[in-house]
């Protein structure tokens, strides 16, 4: 599939934002290839709980001290989740520098799953957590990647040439 249009105005900033995304979720994702960084919560308040914090009533350190098995076994679930988001997110720049870039209707499909990605995700975070500032990033970031798939619209989608 090929372009079928130009890119006018901000619409070509589209796949420029989806990048920057990927960009941070890979970063966000490597983090928990190293579990000891679980007691630092990003997205949260000052002073409110982390995840771990909010499941287990503990912090990282403690869990490992207090039982090694249940936080060894915690700890292979994350590398599984960093290692999974990492390819996510390798997969989401290279469908955002390549399909999204150049205006191929699937790459605009797939891109959708930044969006629902980050509600979803913000909004469990919420649930373990209580954090309003979870809710906040979760708006900044869901607003600007629907920005992101509506400013290239014509792109993908021309107006038909009246007949």
């Amino acid at each position: 599939m090929t372009a079928v249009t130009s890119i006018k105005g901000y619409g070509r900033y589209g796949w420029a934002i989806f990048f920057v995304f990927w960009a941070l979720h890979l970063v966000l994702s490597a983090r928990d290839l190293l579990p000891s960084l679980q007691d630092v919560c990003l997205a949260c308040a000052s002073g409110a709980q982390t995840p771990i914090q909010a499941v287990t009533g503990m912090t990282w350190s403690q869990l490992l001290s207090s039982n090694p098995k249940f936080a060894s076994f915690l700890a292979s679930t994350l590398v599984d989740d960093g290692i999974s988001g990492v390819g996510l997110a390798v997969f989401g720049m290279v469908v955002s520098l390549t399909g999204y870039r150049r205006g191929e209707k699937w790459a605009r499909y797939v891109s959708w799953s930044m969006p629902i990605g980050i509600l979803a995700a913000q909004l469990n975070v919420y649930a373990l957590t209580r954090s309003v500032m979870v809710i906040y990033l979760a708006a900044v970031f869901t607003i600007v990647s629907v920005l992101a798939l509506l400013l290239p619209y014509r792109q993908f989608f021309p107006r038909k040439p009246p007949s």
